[in-house]
This record gives structure tokens, C-alpha cells and sequence, in this order.
């Protein structure tokens, strides 16, 4: 029965929400063009104008304290003086509070006042405040749960500019969260947030493209959102376009591409591509083999779970090949893969204990 795996059955993987709150920057409109090395330094003239009462100071304070601008940060001195300019009118200062009390940073947990605030900034139009009221109502957080209003606020944002506002839309529509599952208007929006080159969505109509959901089955298209995804960063889309290319899907089989991509996903923690470059090295696939580095990546996926590296490591480690030889940490991680009802590797663990027990 001692056999190794190798490719498991490859299927797209999917993340639903995009749901960190926004925040104003002190970048956002203020010393615009000016470089300042130690912004600790405008502290005692920005306190006097502060206490004096001028918004604009007490929100520059509080962002300096917040982000910890030349100074230690400081949550409690920033809750002050963004509550300050909050309660002067300043819908960015308003946000920004609203994030404390969400956080609980500086300020007692509170998601209702954190609702309050982003609900006067929202009113504003401020559009990070429209976003992050948004997800409140997505996800009934200081309020009830109410997903027509989400996709209202979100709207708000995303003419504005907040790409994530538009990928919101299109996820809440792709899996049917409180509405009717809509193929066709989800890839509408991620479109929308695609030209901005958001990267989730761009993932999405790669995922789309391929499956033929919401739009027209086209691999090319596939292969052209999920690079454009990957070239930017976004790690589930390296390891899909890794599979792409390993299995010729839309384009003829490249395995030095598909070893590329899923190494660039591996090393970015992705269990899977970990587990499926280690198969490259094991069989010199599109890499030159390499024994050492396939139990190198079979460790990192094993360690993570995932049962195929769990048992190929077991191999290796009862082979000797790679690794020195180690029957002990072979029965470990056939046990391991054993666990996740790996028939394999209940028959490898069975036949080596059967032999220990008669040595005994």
C-alpha cells in the first residue's frame, strides 16, 4: 500500500467578505505636499489649536496619536480628541471614533455608538463612512441586520469611489446572503470593482469566467482575470491560476508556469499550493526534482493540515528519501492522515504497527 499521492482533485476556493472598516488618514487632505520627518513636532502647536477648539487640529492630533506618528500610540488620547472634532461636525473624525468603539480601542467596546458615528459620517457622504455603515447593516453589528440597507450604503460608496463597496454588492448577490443568488448582477458589480483593479474581484470574474456562472464560460478570460488578480497579490487567485496551467484549462499545459504560481502561493502560506508544488519537486514537474524540497513543502502543508502531504510526508520520512529515515515520525503522520479517514494511510499505519508489535 505504500504509495504516494499526488494531485487531489483541484476545485476553486472561495473567501466571503471583505469586511475591515475603512479609516481616515491624516494623509487624507492634510500638510498635502509638505514632508515632515518627525511628526511629533507639530504636537504642541496643533494641542494649542486644539484647546482652542479648531476640528481640523483635533483631528490631526488624534490621527498622529492613533497611528503613532513619532509618538507612542496612544488610543485613549485619540478617542478624546477625534470625539472633539466628532462632536464639532467632522464626518472623517466621526469614522474614525466609530472604529474605536468597534475595536474597542481607547473607548469601551460599543458597537451601537460605533453605529451612531458611522451613521453621521455616512450622512455626510462621507464615503468611508457610507462603506463602514454598510458593513454594520450587513452584518448587524450595533444594529439590526439589514441587508437592503447594506447594499444602499454600499451603493453610496462605491459611486464614490470605494471599490470594496462594489465588491461588497457582488458577493452579497454571488451567494445569495439575504437575497436572491443573482449570477449576473454579482458579476455586474465585480466588474465595477474590477476597474478599479480590486483583486477579490477580479478573482470572482476569473472564477465566473471559468465556471460559466453569471457569464459566459471563457478560459481565456479566466486565465486573464485571475494573473491580473495574481500579479497583484492575491493569493487564492495564484494558486487557481497555478492550476490552470498545470492542467492545460484555456491554454496548453505549462508546468514551469503552473510550479511559478504555486510557488508564489506557497510561500504566501497557502496550504494547497504548498502541498501541490511539493508534488512538482517530488516528480521534477515543471521544477528540477528535488527530494529535499518536496519534504520542505510537504512539512509546511502537513503542518497545516492538509491530509496528502500528511501521508507523502509519512513516506518520506519511512523511505528515508529527503528527510533521514525516521519510523517514528512516519507513524506520526500517517496517524495524522489517518485521523482525516485517509484509507491509505490506515492501511500503512496498520501494517507498521502489526510489525512492531512482533518485534516485540
Amino acid at each position: 500500500m505504500k504509495r504516494m499521492h499526488l494531485f487531489a482533485s483541484f476545485i476553486c476556493f472561495v473567501a466571503f467578505g471583505h469586511s475591515v472598516y475603512a479609516q481616515s488618514s491624516i494623509a487624507d487632505d492634510t500638510f498635502t505636499g509638505i514632508v515632515i520627518k518627525d511628526p511629533s513636532a507639530l504636537i504642541p502647536s496643533l494641542l494649542a489649536a486644539a484647546e482652542q477648539g479648531e476640528a481640523d487640529a483635533q483631528y490631526s492630533l488624534a490621527n498622529i496619536y492613533q497611528q503613532g506618528l513619532g509618538v507612542d500610540i496612544n488610543y485613549v488620547k485619540a478617542a478624546f480628541w477625534y470625539k472633539k472634532a466628532a462632536v464639532q461636525g467632522m464626518a472623517k473624525a466621526q469614522n474614525n471614533l466609530a472604529n474605536l468603539y468597534a475595536d474597542g480601542l481607547g473607548v469601551e467596546h460599543n458597537l451601537a455608538k460605533a453605529f451612531e458615528y458611522y451613521k453621521k459620517a455616512a450622512d455626510q457622504n462621507l464615503a468611508l463612512g457610507q462603506y463602514n455603515l454598510a458593513l454594520t447593516y450587513q452584518n448587524g453589528l450595533g444594529t439590526k441586520r439589514n441587508i437592503l440597507s447594506a447594499i444602499e450604503w454600499f451603493k453610496k460608496a462605491g459611486e464614490q469611489g470605494v471599490s470594496d463597496a462594489n465588491l461588497n454588492i457582488g458577493l452579497i448577490y454571488f451567494f445569495g446572503d439575504g437575497v436572491s443568488e443573482d449570477k449576473v448582477n454579482a458579476a455586474n458589480w465585480f466588474s465595477r470593482a474590477a476597474k478599479d483593479n480590486n483583486i477579490e474581484a477580479l478573482y470572482y470574474l476569473a472564477i465566473m469566467s471559468e465556471k460559466g456562472e453569471g457569464i459566459t464560460q471563457d478560459y481565456l478570460a479566466a486565465i486573464y482575470f485571475y494573473t491580473e488578480s495574481a500579479q497583484r497579490g492575491y493569493i487564492p487567485a495564484m494558486y487557481n491560476l497555478g492550476i490552470m496551467y498545470a492542467t492545460g484549462t484555456g491554454t496548453k499545459p505549462d508546468n514551469e508556469k503552473a510550479a511559478y504560481w504555486f510557488t508564489q502561493a506557497a510561500k504566501a502560506g497557502n496550504v494547497d499550493a504548498q502541498y501541490s508544488i511539493g508534488v512538482m519537486y517530488d516528480v521534477g514537474c515543471g521544477v528540477v526534482q528535488d527530494s529535499v524540497k518536496a519534504v520542505e513543502w510537504y512539512k509546511k502543508a502537513a503542518e497545516q493540515g492538509s491530509v496528502d502531504a500528511q501521508y507523502n510526508l509519512a513516506i518520506k520520512y519511512l523511505d528515508g528519501i529527503g528527510i533521514a529515515q525516521n519510523k517514528e515520525r512516519a507513524i506520526y503522520w500517517f496517524t495524522k492522515a489517518a485521523e482525516q479517514e485517509d484509507e491509505d494511510a490506515k492501511d500503512n499505519l496498520a501494517e507498521l504497527l502489526k510489525i512492531d508489535e512482533y518485534a516485540e
